[in-house]
């Protein structure tokens, strides 16, 4: 592993929020900016000192919330005054320049880093941001389709009102636990630790089986896979036998959870790459597996309940 020197990183790192990234990784509380030669206090050392400072300083954790703030200029309009309710400008928490109230800017990821939950800053093409947005879309389309179902007054191929039964509300279960697998891989367990964990575990003869499956790092419940597998069979049950490949289209309802699918798939391939490093919950990676086969049912049972015949592949016949 190359080792980072303080020359070393002047060379090699030209972003300033880089090269605070490797002294944090480094654990230390200052790095010195190649552009001024000014030693610069670190993240780490801001969060030592437990508060702002009130200078301004680069890499304040605590949203500049000593620093003073210049008036803001007056509207011209004294009618509009009491319509504008002023802000620090800081964002996040802190409020905007026009509102108190918590905004979802905070501009500490314009340099193209993220924070993890774990704290730690990385490039936001890291792999495990690659997998987290992913696991987002794919939220974002579920929601689309369920959206879609609760559309009061839809109507079916042959004019009746459609009913989906339980679907809607299993779409909102599945989003939610979405937001878990979300939150878990946003806290990547490093090889070391999860080493250390396997080594605890097995080495500790006292420890039970069921102590040893709530010790899991991810707390991700095997419960949520079988619920997939029984509504699959709930929805299953009320399909005609497949003997071919279906095209996925049909209904809208149906087109929107063959989407959800593909997303579900390509988040899948993303999650692979971080179990296969050690360190993101397995259960995950069962659960978003699983849940493909679910939407893929699921698309199938809204063409069946909107009346809806299944278009079949059909092979290429030259003529």
């Amino acid at each position: 592993m190359k080792e980072y020197s303080e020359d070393a990183a002047k060379n090699d790192v030209v972003d300033v929020e880089e090269l605070h990234r490797l002294a944090v990784l480094r654990g230390e509380f200052t790095y010195t900016d190649p552009s001024t030669g000014f030693m610069v206090f670190t993240e780490l050392a801001h969060l030592n000192r437990g508060k702002c400072c009130g200078n301004k300083c680069r890499h304040c954790p605590f949203g500049y919330v000593n620093v003073p703030v210049k008036q803001s200029a007056r509207t011209n309009n004294k009618s509009d005054k009491s319509n504008v309710v002023l802000g620090t400008g800081k964002g996040g928490k802190f409020g905007g320049t026009l509102t108190k109230k918590n905004v979802p800017y905070t501009r500490t990821g314009d340099q193209g880093t993220a924070a993890l939950f774990t704290g730690e800053r990385r490039i936001k093409n890291d792999l495990v941001f690659e997998a987290m947005g992913t696991v987002d879309e794919l939220c974002s389309f579920v929601g689309r389709a369920h959206a879609e179902l609760v559309t009061p007054n839809t109507q079916g191929q042959d004019g009746t009102l459609v009913s989906y039964g339980p679907l809607p509300e299993w779409l909102l279960e599945i989003m939610s636990r979405l937001f878990d697998a979300g939150s878990i891989i946003a806290k990547p367990t490093s090889k070391k630790q999860t080493k250390d964990e396997h080594e605890s575990l097995s080495s500790d003869e006292s420890t039970s089986s069921d102590e040893s499956a709530t010790s899991d790092k991810g707390n991700f419940d095997t419960e949520h896979v079988t619920n997939l597998e029984k509504w699959i069979d709930l929805m299953t049950e009320e399909l005609p036998p497949l003997g071919s490949f279906i095209l996925p289209t049909g209904s809208r309802s149906a087109a929107d959870l063959h989407v959800c699918r593909t997303v579900c798939r390509r988040a899948e391939r993303l999650v692979v790459g971080l179990s296969t490093q050690g360190v993101c919950d397995t259960e995950i990676l069962r659960y978003i597996n699983r849940l493909s086969d679910f939407f893929f049912t699921a698309a199938r049972y809204a063409n069946e309940v909107e009346k809806r015949e299944e278009i079949l592949y059909k092979r290429h016949s030259p003529d």
